[in-house]
């Protein structure tokens, strides 16, 4: 076969095409020029054109693909693309790059980071963030209006393919869009504005976006707290709990299991149906509404709801009412479930009455579930990209209209999720583990580089956690340093004040960070739990810098760092002084200096605030919280304004003077 030596950044290229039999055809080249290269197999009837274009600082590359069956005989399953995959082309190199990170659907809901080399690249890879010699390199797969693009590792190289979930017979389609620059953390962001511009969409960035008011204090959420019987009179008892210990939760949300799900024999939680949009009348004789007003008129909480964007996990009972009442919104999807239909209209009118109904009930927000489902239950039956499309904007609609726009998007961080919603805020976490260290060290892995490609356009959510397990302090403090909510999820007589306090204000208001946490420069491109280093989780407040650091070495190895203000990216031109926040210690450092330490073991971490040194005087903050450099401002006539009672620290080297 004949192959592409060069394609702009791609080394040795050959094409294929897969058909509804599932098998993979090699397509032989037809043509080549600037930019252009066309493949085809005349025998069978296909033919694929990819094309490189340009567009401001970016580049995007095109199919343009039919197939006309010929010379296939009687047989069967072989008239179409398949479903799954329909061309691609295959690419042994990209040129230049000599280390990279890349994320991917590990599952099809949650995204990871990935390390190693391109023909092990997983199946389902998103990006590709590159280092290069001097500046570096970031790819992105897309989803337009029918196409999803993916990256896989294949053989000597990596497959880049275009596949819609139906059986298509011709494709026209951005495949890939990639840029590069100086500097690897501004790069992915200004790729994906570019692109969201590319595939004719509004590029909203998360800088563009309204961070939700509710999500600006402390939540509580009952999963983990009481899981599948949670109950009215749980919920309460919880809520006296705040009230009784004074701890400032401003929020609950009522998570799984709180809704009309009998069991009707299954075994499963994840197999069981909606019968009606109200709470479970067993286990909430008040209804919806009861709870939700004893809540919010007698501890002062707001109240939100969780729900899976396909009613339930296993859809909506057909026998329930909810079914006769809905049925012109709802279709059996390929799974055999009954969900609400993808057509536009329809499902618009589905969620304005569901999130109408739950307005009615005094809800002030909902958390979506089970977003990225669409692969399974929309299989043959609607282009994804379309389902997707009308999928986020039913439930943004809904939710503008009903809750102003404070929403969580769970569970969807698949490529047609994140390319179709305009809302806030995204889970960028699997769920939360209890009393599990080794957990802890893919979480902090998957956040912080979601944070990185993910966090460009929408705020993370780095889910719940417990203020009384053995990770309660390291789970305090990157949450603190997220730049999303931070809530809670202690069963009844758990919740730890104490633990809680460092992260928010006297009266809930999270001390939130206006950037994501992120991993420092030189963990960007190596995994902290394979290289005998500590993990750095960094970021900034007006010129501070924010830096923690984690042993999560897979065999719970002493790790070591060089700390310096290198790693948090602030200027190393200024002195700093470096507060040791869990030592309660604070010394002089350059900005060009660094130091050694090293971390024994997974309960072996530390918090280090670098403010700058100026006139010979730098101002920690509030010395009870850990964001302690955004706890307050300095006035145009120099003094000090905290935002919160409590003792500021200030370093000084004149001489005190009186306050």
């Amino acid at each position: 076969m004949q192959i592409v030596k060069s394609f702009d950044i791609f080394k040795d290229v050959t094409a294929f095409a897969e058909l509804d039999d599932g098998n993979r055809y090699p397509l032989e080249l037809k043509n080549v020029t600037e930019g252009v290269v066309e493949f085809a197999d005349d025998n069978i009837g296909i033919s694929l054109k990819a094309t490189i274009e340009k567009f401001n600082n970016c580049k995007f590359l095109r199919y343009a693909s039919t197939f006309v069956p010929k010379n296939l005989g009687e047989t069967m399953g072989r008239n179409h693309y398949n479903y799954e995959c329909s061309v691609g082309l295959h690419i042994k190199g990209i040129s230049d790059i000599s280390s990279f990170v890349a994320t991917y659907n590990k599952s099809e809901f949650w995204v990871y980071p990935f390390f190693g080399k391109l023909c092990e690249l997983p199946a389902f890879t998103q990006t590709i963030l590159a280092k290069r010699d001097d500046d570096y390199q970031f790819l992105t797969t897309v989803c337009d209006t029918e196409f999803v693009s993916t990256i896989k590792g294949y053989e000597d190289g990596f497959d880049v393919y275009v596949w819609n979930n139906c059986l298509p017979n011709e494709v026209d389609t951005i495949a890939l869009v990639w840029g590069e620059g100086k500097d690897a953390y501004t790069l992915p962001y200004e790729v994906n504005k570019e692109t969201f511009s590319i595939l004719g969409k509004e590029p909203i960035m998360r800088t563009d976006k309204k961070y939700p008011d509710v999500f600006e204090y402390l939540g509580w959420c009952s999963w983990d707290a009481f899981h599948m019987e949670v109950t009215h009179e749980d919920l309460i008892n919880k809520a006296k709990e705040f009230k009784n210990k004074q701890i400032p939760v401003r929020w609950a949300i009522l998570d799984d299991m709180w809704g009309d799900v009998p069991n009707n024999n299954i075994p499963s939680m994840h197999s069981r149906e909606l019968d009606s949009f109200e709470a479970a009348p067993d286990r909430f004789p008040k209804g919806l509404k009861g709870i939700v007003d004893e809540l919010k008129m007698d501890y002062d909480l707001q109240v939100g709801l969780w729900h899976p964007a396909t009613g339930y996990w296993h859809g909506i009972n057909p026998n329930s009412s909810l079914a006769k009442e809905y049925a012109d919104y709802l279709y059996w999807s390929t799974k055999r479930q009954l969900i609400p239909r993808y057509e536009r209209d329809i499902i618009e009118k589905y969620y304005d009455l569901q999130h109408g109904f739950y307005k009615d009930c005094g809800i002030d927000f909902v958390k979506v579930d089970y977003q990225s489902h669409l692969r399974w239950y929309e299989k043959l039956a609607m282009p994804i990209g379309m389902a997707a499309s009308n999928l986020h904007n039913a439930i943004e609609k809904a939710n503008d209209k009903y809750f102003g726009g404070q929403l969580i998007n769970c569970m969807g961080m698949a490529t047609e999720n994140f390319w179709n919603r305009k809302s806030a805020i995204c889970r960028f976490s699997g769920d939360f583990m209890p009393e599990n260290r080794k957990w802890f060290a893919g979480h902090i892995m998957q956040c912080s580089y979601n944070s990185i490609v993910q966090g460009s356009v929408y705020y993370g959510d780095w889910d719940m956690w417990w203020t009384d397990d053995t990770q309660a302090m390291k789970n305090s403090v990157i949450k603190a340093m997220s730049g999303g909510p931070i809530y809670i999820s202690d069963t009844l007589d758990r919740s730890v004040k104490e633990v809680i306090m460092p992260t928010v204000y006297s009266d809930g208001r999270i001390i939130r960070l206006n950037t994501p946490a992120q991993p420092s420069p030189d963990c960007l491109f190596s995994d902290a739990r394979e290289n005998g280093k500590a993990f750095k989780l960094f970021n900034t407040h007006n010129g501070n810098g924010i830096l923690a650091l984690f042993n999560i070495d897979k065999d719970e190895n002493e790790v070591t760092a060089t700390v310096s203000a290198k790693d948090m990216r602030i200027d190393e031109t200024k002195e700093y002084c470096v507060y040791d926040w869990f030592n309660k210690k604070a010394f002089k450092l350059s900005g060009s200096a660094s130091f050694d330490l090293s971390l024994k073991s997974y309960d072996d971490f530390r918090l280090y605030l670098f403010a700058p040194i100026k006139n010979g005087k730098a101002i920690i903050g509030l010395k009870d919280k850990y964001m302690s450099v955004a706890t307050f401002e300095e006035l145009e006539n120099g003094e000090i304004k905290a935002f919160d009672e409590g003792e500021l620290l200030i370093y000084n080297e004149n001489e005190l003077e009186t306050i």
